[in-house]
């Protein structure tokens, strides 16, 4: 199965950030729980690595965790790796320009803590920024980014819509500190584009936060969504998904639709 950079991106922030909601774990212990969960893959060692490393270092900095002296060296791995490979022509376009400014910050952090953080000695990213600086994502989701990609999401057969979902829904409550319910209603919102249109994007934009709304204790199928729901289950039966979609992306939108069809044949009550 061919594996793609913004599913183990969108892997990374789901992980943690649900980990965190849905249990009494940290931050730092759902970060290690993740790095184990997805230690095949950091350790190859390839483009992948790199891709979830900086995710997590970059949430790590983000929310402004402590950093560990062991950290300092995973970074520093991280770092040699990157600049090993020949990271820009091993992805799209997109891809590479969310790693590559992430991976900035990420350096700025490493050289300003590599000499403070000691064993037994962590640190705070706000202990090296005056401000902590907006990750790619968050420059996306704020209309903030060059390329406007939130508006221009082409990659029909990426990760990136749901990266941008997820983030955005956990943004809200770690971040905006909303409820679970005004997180995902506000998703609505920001992704109306995706949602109004009558494309595969659409179904993949609702898949993903019926995703969200299974896995949530918090979240309520309300009407608003269950009409989307209906579009995106009549939507996919006109669509030759297999010749738009493929690997995992075609697996998981797949995986989606069970749930997608049985809340499609619910009925809420009046």
């Amino acid at each position: 199965m061919e594996e793609k950079p913004f599913e183990f991106k969108y892997f990374v922030i789901d992980d943690i950030y649900r980990d965190v909601l849905n249990s009494d774990d940290t931050f730092g212990i759902s970060f290690q729980k993740c790095w184990v969960s997805l230690c095949g893959y950091i350790d190859s060692d390839t483009i992948l690595s790199i891709m979830i490393l900086s995710e997590m270092f970059a949430l790590t900095i983000a929310n402004d965790v402590k950093v560990y002296a062991d950290d300092v060296k995973d970074i520093e791995k991280l770092l040699k790796l990157y600049n090993t490979l020949n990271v820009k022509n091993l992805l799209i376009s997109s891809e590479y320009e969310y790693l590559k400014e992430d991976m900035k910050i990420i350096e700025y952090f490493y050289e300003k803590s590599k000499d403070v953080i000691k064993e037994g000695f962590p640190r705070r990213a706000s202990d090296f920024f005056e401000e902590i600086p907006k990750f790619y994502v968050e420059k996306v989701l704020l209309g903030e980014d060059p390329n406007h990609r939130l508006e221009n999401i082409t990659e029909d057969n990426s990760f990136e819509l749901d990266y941008l979902i997820y983030a955005y829904y956990y943004r809200g409550i770690f971040k905006d500190k909303l409820t679970e319910q005004q997180a995902f209603d506000r998703c609505l919102i920001k992704f109306k584009k995706y949602l109004e249109e009558d494309s595969i994007k659409t179904v993949i934009a609702v898949a993903a936060l019926t995703n969200i709304l299974v896995w949530s204790k918090e979240l309520d199928l309300t009407r608003k969504f269950k009409s989307l729901i209906d579009k995106a289950a009549e939507l996919y039966k006109t669509f030759d998904v297999k010749s738009i979609l493929s690997g995992d992306r075609l697996e998981f939108l797949e995986d989606s639709m069970r749930d997608i069809n049985r809340l499609y044949k619910y009925e809420l009550p009046e």
